[in-house]
């Protein structure tokens, strides 16, 4: 491949990765969500995100909200939203979890727990900070040259990545697909890479799948926040 049709083929996955992003905008977030919704998946982020199983008794006392009222509530969330232990208690939620994945998601009130933190996906370690309002790290690794990959970030930003160059895969899977299995339609198909190469590599016969850097990944974050949560200030 020379270097022009190498150019080009960069720009056409990134024009592809922003399309699948516009699509999982307005298949996943621009949907019915109530201030009330808002404020439990706040609440629930942040009280899960410190390490621990949350039980529906603590999440109604965090949204002063009876338990009755919280367990009506989270079935308005898909089922593969969420995940329970033996006890009844929220040990994953919306992409954040205490069940070990792929990509790690380290802060540090996690680390006072027994639980360490994960994440479903790349994408996923990108908007949390915002929500918890904190600083974490992902840890990682390339699917395609299987090197660990490491992204310092703030709320609202990405503070360093290593290497530098890492890009983030993107999906557009439909709303049915992911209401039926969320990680499967689109958790598992969100990693990052070491750079653009190593992805086009990894992807090669693929047209369901695009890129995007990681810059642009971050932003897309911010706006994934701000259209899920209008009725909450994410940093008060």
């Amino acid at each position: 491949m020379n270097e022009a049709t190498m150019s080009a083929s960069l720009a056409l996955r990134r024009s592809d990765g922003h399309e699948a992003f516009a699509d999982y905008l307005r298949r996943r977030v621009l949907t019915e969500n109530t201030p009330e919704l808002q404020k439990l998946s706040v609440t629930l982020y942040r009280l899960l995100g410190l390490g621990a199983p949350v039980s529906p008794e603590r999440l109604g006392i965090g949204c002063g909200l009876p338990k009755r009222r919280i367990e009506q509530l989270l079935l308005e969330f898909p089922a593969t939203n969420l995940r329970f232990d033996e006890y009844g208690q929220i040990i994953a939620f919306g992409g954040l979890s205490l069940v070990p994945t792929h990509h790690r998601f380290d802060t540090e009130e996690a680390g006072l727990y027994t639980f360490g933190l994960y994440t479903w996906c790349v994408f996923d370690a990108l908007f949390l900070p915002e929500i918890l309002g904190k600083p974490a790290t992902l840890v990682t690794y390339c699917p395609g040259s299987g090197i660990e990959l490491t992204v310092q970030l703030a709320p609202g930003g990405v503070r360093s990545a290593s290497p530098s160059g890492c890009v983030m895969s993107i999906v557009s899977p439909e709303s049915e697909a992911c209401c039926d299995n969320l990680r499967k339609a689109f958790c598992n198909h969100v990693n990052l890479f070491k750079d653009e190469q190593t992805f086009m590599a990894w992807s090669q016969g693929r047209q369901d799948v695009g890129s995007v850097t990681l810059q642009e990944a971050q932003l897309f974050a911010r706006q994934r926040n701000a259209l899920r949560y209008p009725d909450v200030e994410l940093n008060a």
